[in-house]
């Protein structure tokens, strides 16, 4: 059985190997772009780990909702937080249908109700829309132009969703 664990810096050569290998070559970020996320936000970036391979991780973040930061951009900070933004979640295909992904977004949703946050948000990529919204996660139509324009920086096909937590 895998284990959620927070993630560490040592952990990043594996967690970039792994977003080279989900992600397509459009959606590539940084190794330093990478560290500094989880340097500013250790508390929310999480590995699932099994025997001695990470089989997932997600980077997640306090943010606003309807904020979205562009592709490759550095997260942002957030005085007056009301969403946890799930920005990257990638599980290895040797780990599909284990239950990883579902793990991490509890391990995420968890966390945000520590934090008193209302929202989760995201932008799904590569076609995961149906998954997120299996997970009650609905597309958000009215987005300010900042935000529109950002969204454009994932794709053509990309689409914002959040949902409330209770």
């Amino acid at each position: 059985m895998f284990h959620i664990r927070l993630m560490q810096i040592a952990d990043l050569s594996a967690v970039v190997r792994l977003q080279d290998h989900c992600y397509a070559d459009e959606f590539y970020e940084s190794p330093q772009v990478v560290a500094k996320r989880l340097m500013l936000y250790p508390q929310s970036c999480w590995l699932a780990c099994y025997q001695d391979k990470v089989w997932g991780y997600l980077f997640s973040y306090p943010s606003r909702l309807g904020q979205i930061n562009p592709l490759g951009a550095e997260f942002g900070q957030y005085e007056q937080a009301n969403c946890l933004y799930l920005h990257d979640m990638a599980v290895s295909p040797d780990a599909r249908g284990q239950g990883v992904a579902t793990a991490l977004l509890q391990q995420a949703l968890t966390y945000a109700g520590t934090l008193g946050l209302p929202y989760a948000a995201l932008v799904a990529v590569q076609n995961s829309a149906a998954f997120w919204q299996q997970q009650q996660f609905s597309a958000v139509d009215r987005l300010s132009e900042p935000a529109s324009i950002a969204l454009t920086s994932y794709g053509k096909d990309a689409i914002y969703l959040a949902r409330p937590l209770n």
